[in-house]
Parts: C-alpha cells; sequence; structure tokens
C-alpha cells in the first residue's frame, strides 16, 4: 500500500511541474488571461502571448508592430476581458 502511495505522490508532484514549466514558457498568459493579467506581465510576455493568440485566432495583423499596441489599449480600459475574447471578436 505504502509504494501506491508514494508512486501517486511521485506522479502528482511530476504532473504539478510539468504544469509550472509549460506555465513559464508563456509568461503563465493564455486565451483565459484576463486583460489585467496580459498588463501585468513582461513586455516580452504579452508580445509572445500576442502572436500566438494572433495566429491561434487568425489575427496575424495584431502581431504587427502596428497591430500589437492595439491588445494593450484595448486591455487598459476593459481589465476583465479575457485575451480569448479580444482576440475572437477583434476586427483585423
Amino acid at each position: 500500500m505504502k509504494s501506491v502511495s508514494r508512486a501517486a505522490l511521485v506522479i502528482a508532484s511530476l504532473t504539478s511541474v510539468g504544469v509550472m514549466i509549460s506555465s513559464c514558457d508563456s509568461g503563465g498568459l493564455s486565451a483565459s488571461s484576463t486583460c489585467k493579467d496580459f498588463l501585468s506581465a513582461s513586455a516580452s510576455d504579452q508580445q509572445q502571448i500576442v502572436s500566438q493568440l494572433a495566429g491561434q485566432y487568425n489575427k496575424p495583423d495584431y502581431a504587427t508592430p502596428l497591430g500589437g499596441p492595439e491588445v494593450p489599449y484595448y486591455c487598459a480600459a476593459n481589465p476583465t476581458v479575457t485575451l480569448g475574447q479580444f482576440f475572437s471578436h477583434a476586427s483585423r
């Protein structure tokens, strides 16, 4: 019984580490992150998630230097909107 408990603990620990590592890759931002979360992230994390979501939602203009500033501008006025909501309704 002890070996089963230890194995479960090891699996749970490895899963937690995997989740933490994968969220570090994107700075912890995803489509479900709020604009408030986006604005608190580093500039590189912001750029990375904008590029990722621009591709995912087929809005490539937002990944350009001209389109990129629209995301933080919108987010400053709408802190509770998720990034997924923004990109799904974006007009570019």
